[in-house]
């Protein structure tokens, strides 16, 4: 009978600490859902975004382009989840599939498929196309790596409210357990309230380990509300990715103004048999400073509207259960029936005075 009652103690403390988690566990679960589809939304937008550009202002490289543009996107979606893709690679690869299809659509070159892997890797040597895919490697590592990290640590708080879910009562507490909930049972009685102290005794020897979680978890929320704190900037996601096509329109500019120097080069790099002449190979253009081209698109609404609202809003939330496991026993406690005449109150002998 009393192994009995003592599964019965458990799965009482079970489903309590479910229910006094629940609102905590949907509060992230909720919100990283709700992050990981507004990272996806930006992703598409600026995915849409760059083959307007394309489409308005270099019309011939759409057709061949539009793959590239795509599986850009498709690589930071999958960084942000985890992948072991690094994203300099993503955005050279990137670059290195755009330059054949620039330099043979917009710049007039050669169209032999013989020298297509050595067109491919010329961009770089040639600096076809200026400082920005640098730029673009520098802002998006910054920006995407927040994100990463971000998402990682919502599913990392949703792995520890789980396991508060799961704990397992001690010996030692479940005898503790039976004493607050069903030694009553032997007097006749039948749920009565506990006495607040009693339970908060009992509540404190078996959630002992959570009450070792509580600086980890404090720790935890600090660190999250400042790294979303943070993501401002060039550590803004929304902010750099809704920026791209402009930089990936810069870039190509850079490229069309650079036309005879980089036929020439690209020519004696990789065999087009083409004119060679000194004077046909020309100092890159002038062109404004990538941090002062960048700063001229329009700046992103910091309203609660925007992917930094929201995790403003988030966090201000979480904040609310920052004593959260400190608080674990005074909280299943207060589930705890109370008595109708508000005088009485078991103390695991009889009933007293509360």
């Amino acid at each position: 009978m009393e192994e009995r009652y003592q599964v019965a103690a458990r799965s009482n403390m079970e489903s309590g600490l479910q229910v006094v988690s629940a609102h905590l566990k949907r509060l992230i679960i909720q919100n990283a859902a709700i992050f990981q589809e507004a990272f996806d939304l930006v992703l598409r937008h600026g995915r849409n975004s760059t083959l307007t550009v394309l489409k308005s202002e270099f019309p011939a490289l759409v057709p061949g382009a539009q793959s590239s543009v795509g599986q850009l996107f498709l690589d930071m979606s999958l960084y942000i989840l985890g992948s072991d893709s690094t994203v300099d690679h993503m955005v050279a690869a990137f670059f290195g599939k755009l330059f054949p299809l620039t330099y043979r659509r917009l710049l007039g070159g050669g169209a032999s498929a013989a020298s297509e892997e050595c067109v491919r890797g010329a961009w770089k040597d040639s600096g076809a196309f200026g400082p920005y895919p640098k730029l673009i490697m520098t802002r998006l590592s910054r920006s995407l790596l927040a994100t990463r990290v971000f998402l990682q640590a919502l599913n990392l708080g949703i792995e520890v409210v789980n396991t508060t879910d799961h704990l397992r009562p001690s010996r030692d507490c479940g005898r503790a357990l039976l004493r607050l909930w069903y030694c009553p049972h032997c007097q006749g009685m039948l749920s009565p309230p506990a006495c607040r102290g009693f339970c908060q005794t009992a509540m404190q020897g078996c959630l002992g380990g959570a009450a070792e979680v509580q600086p980890h978890w404090r720790s935890y929320i600090d660190g999250l509300g400042k790294l979303a704190g943070g993501m401002r900037g060039e550590q803004d996601m929304e902010a750099v990715v809704l920026r791209l096509p402009s930089l990936i329109k810069l870039a190509l500019k850079q490229a069309v103004n650079a036309r005879s120097r980089l036929s020439a080069l690209v020519s004696g790099m990789c065999g087009h048999a083409t004119k060679r002449a000194s004077r046909s190979v020309e100092a890159p253009p002038l062109h404004q400073p990538p941090a002062a081209a960048a700063t001229r698109d329009t700046q992103p609404s910091d309203s609660d509207e925007t992917l930094a609202g929201l995790r403003r809003e988030f966090i201000t939330n979480l904040k609310s259960f920052s004593s959260f496991y400190s608080g674990l026993g005074e909280a299943l406690c207060s589930r705890e029936p109370t008595a109708a005449n508000n005088s009485l109150c078991w103390n695991g002998q009889e009933m007293t005075d509360r």
